[in-house]
């Protein structure tokens, strides 16, 4: 392109956009004299310089106004401490102690990092220093156990113990000897041997200590399994660090002579290990001398003998000997089993339950892996979807006061504590194998509460949180599916099977209440080819089965739980289904508190950019009764793709989605009741106190009798 042809073109683009911009012009004055056209034919007069000028400051004093009513609240609400609008002021506590603390992290790292790369090279200077005083130690406190247990009739060392015992570790440090009733016995027994003894009736079982009757009034106790836990790092609290000056220490730097102290037993495990190598090596070699020196004494008397003329009576009384060892070593065996045998057997703990009986793996001749490729084409066995519990927004609701329980039968539990319990009853049973056996265990959850309210998103993210295998066993998802009733109970079996072997383990049932649904009509109504109380006989049997320390937990959801009442109210179905599961959560609506945080995390999640100046008040006001995922779907609805891009040049309004919030229904107050009030007990009634006068009554008078005599 030359440079004229150039110039021409730029002129045709200019000339082009300057014809654009004067008929945009155009269009908006020909659309002002159709307006003024249409008012002058309506009667109405045009305006001029003074009205126009009084409009105008009509629309300016009622903005200013406007802003002005706006302050005055914001001023009164900060004058009470309410105002949720302020920007965050970078001199606030709160900000300061937040940048302390990330600061504070990433130093208590560098020092993690320096502590271990110190950890090798310190240890290596207690095995210079201190390892070979350690050596001599072990070795002689061996030297002197194997010289006093030495046989004095065979000069024969005793065997060595073995590593699965702890090899040389009671040789070294003895443990305590251990009271025993049985010791003072064999000494009354020794006294009272002249003494003639009578005759008893008969010798009386050996009963337990019942457990101490627990007091109603009294908060249930956890088992005192883990006090001893809780003893023994107070112990070592006192130990490593009561008595210990730490305060020029600011950096929180490790403390050489502690990392000693905790090294040194780890270096003195090492040693003794190599020693009980050593002194296995030696007692060999011992042994083997000692055979050798007998058969060089067998020889030389051998040869005595036959100088003297008697080899035979020495061959003789040779094999004599040896027999008589013989018997000697079966006579030993023989009385210890007897010994054994004469033992009473432990008592039986009544408090301790007896473990049902299992009945027979029908499905030992198949492999694992075949059972778990069966599971996961019937889609049973399932990816559990990537949920975690910060998803689920909610915050601490605490009460100074103790409540009245009559008052508080009507309230609900918060969305916080419906979280904690889930975290409590779910995760850490099943992440903790010591939880699992030693703590109250819970055998099957129950999720339940209105539709909508978060109960799918805490089993999930319980799954997740404890890194458990998730079986799916709803109706849904066995539908079609294993025909009979010897296929459905022998697909519950597998499913308990491979969840106790890859364990954690949790199976799933979504509406667990069509499980329990006895009447047809209903049945009917889930348009399902098979009916979904198939499965409830085996479920209760295979439940049943769940022992503590499997780590395998049933968790059920149900928005449903009117179908389980008749028209009278709770059904014999409604008590069954409530003493399947071992606890129950109800899932609550968010309350007031809880909105405001709902709404804002949510909007900020699906994409928006929230200021002090968006009114989050006004939405979690209106949007009482509005359940988690009603609220969801309209922050879905407000941000779509083309209004996320606009986000940061034009900001979200409350207005945008108060539009949406009215296309959504709150919950009816009936269903809402009977979600909140399932399962639970009935209301206590107040007491009346003209009762407690009339009981009064009777005893006032006696007391007016007792003191006119």
């Amino acid at each position: 392109m030359t440079p004229d042809e150039a110039v021409a073109l730029i002129q045709a683009e200019e000339r082009g956009r300057q014809s654009r911009k004067r008929i945009v012009q155009l269009t908006k004055i020909k659309a002002m004299q159709e307006t003024e056209l249409e008012r002058q034919r309506a009667g109405i007069k045009s305006h001029t310089k003074d009205s126009a000028c009084g409009v105008m400051q009509c629309i300016t004093r009622g903005f200013n106004a406007r802003l002005q009513t706006e302050r005055t609240v914001l001023d009164e609400l900060t004058l009470i401490h309410m105002n949720n609008f302020i920007p965050p002021d970078p001199k606030d506590p709160q900000i300061r102690l937040q940048s302390n603390l990330e600061r504070r992290k990433k130093i208590q790292e560098a020092n993690k990092l320096e502590e271990t790369n110190s950890m090798m090279d310190m240890k290596q200077k207690i095995i210079e220093i201190e390892g070979q005083e350690m050596r001599e130690i072990m070795q002689e406190r061996i030297n002197v156990w194997l010289n006093e247990n030495r046989d004095p009739d065979t000069n024969f060392y005793p065997p060595y113990p073995r590593p699965a015992a702890g090899g040389s570790k009671d040789i070294i440090d003895p443990p305590p000897e251990l009271w025993r009733p049985e010791d003072e016995k064999k000494k009354k027994k020794g006294e009272d041997s002249g003494r003639k003894k009578k005759k008893k009736p008969g010798k009386m079982p050996i009963r337990m200590p019942l457990p101490d009757e627990e007091d109603a009034d009294l908060p249930p106790m956890c088992p005192n399994y883990f006090g001893r836990h809780i003893q023994h790092s107070i112990e070592s609290y006192l130990k490593t660090w009561h008595d210990k000056d730490d305060f020029d220490n600011h950096e929180q730097t490790f403390i050489p002579e502690i990392l000693k102290n905790t090294l040194r037993p780890l270096v003195f495990e090492e040693v003794r290990l190599n020693v009980d190598v050593a002194s296995k090596e030696l007692i060999l070699q011992l042994k083997k001398k000692l055979a050798r020196d007998k058969k060089e004494a067998i020889k030389v008397a051998l040869k005595q003998a036959k100088k003297e003329g008697r080899e035979k009576e020495f061959k003789a009384q040779l094999k004599a000997e040896k027999q008589q060892a013989k018997k000697d070593r079966i006579a030993k065996a023989k009385a210890k089993k007897e010994a054994v045998a004469k033992e009473p057997p432990p008592p039986e703990d009544p408090t301790k339950k007896k473990k049902p009986k299992r009945k027979k793996d029908k499905t030992e001749k198949f492999s694992v892996e075949s059972l778990f490729t069966e599971l996961v084409k019937e889609g049973i066995l399932q990816v559990c979807p990537k949920r975690t519990f910060d998803e689920y927004i909610c915050e601490e609701w605490l009460q100074g006061v103790e409540q009245d329980p009559i008052k508080a039968w009507g309230l609900d539990n918060s969305m916080a504590q419906a979280k904690r319990l889930t975290i409590e009853y779910a995760v850490l049973p099943l992440a903790s194998e010591i939880v699992n056996q030693n703590a109250p265990f819970v055998r099957s959850l129950l999720l339940h509460g209105a539709p909508k309210t978060g109960k799918t998103l805490l089993a999930h993210a319980a799954c997740q949180a404890a890194g458990a295998t998730f079986l799916n066993l709803s109706a849904s998802v066995i539908d079609g599916k294993y025909p009979g009733a010897k296929n459905i109970n022998r697909m519950l079996q597998i499913s308990f099977k491979i969840a106790k072997i890859m364990a954690p383990s949790m199976i799933y049932i979504e509406d667990v209440d069509q499980v329990f649904v006895t009447d047809k009509k209903k049945m009917k109504a889930y348009g399902l080819k098979d009916k979904p109380n198939r499965i409830k006989k085996g479920l209760t049997q295979e439940l049943k089965a769940i022992n503590p320390g499997e780590r395998v937990i049933f968790v059920g959801t149900t928005s449903k739980p009117q179908n389980l009442q008749g028209k009278k109210g709770p059904t014999k179905a409604t008590a069954n289904f409530c003493k399947f599961f071992t606890k129950r959560i109800y899932t609550p609506y968010p309350d007031h508190g809880a909105l405001l945080q709902l709404w804002r995390g949510l909007l900020e999640r699906h994409g928006a950019v929230l200021d002090h100046h968006f009114n989050v008040s006004i939405l979690a006001t209106l949007s009482a009764n509005y359940s988690i995922g009603d609220i969801e779907e309209i922050c879905k609805l407000v941000l779509t793709t083309q209004r996320i891009r606009k986000v940061k040049r034009v900001k979200l309004e409350v207005e945008e989605v108060m539009d949406h919030l009215y296309k959504f229904n709150p919950i009816d107050p009936a269903l809402l009741l009977i979600a909140k009030n399932f399962g639970k007990d009935p209301q206590p009634m107040a007491e009346d106190p003209n009762d407690k006068k009339k009981k009064q009554l009777p005893e006032d008078k006696n007391k007016k009798t007792k003191n006119k005599k």
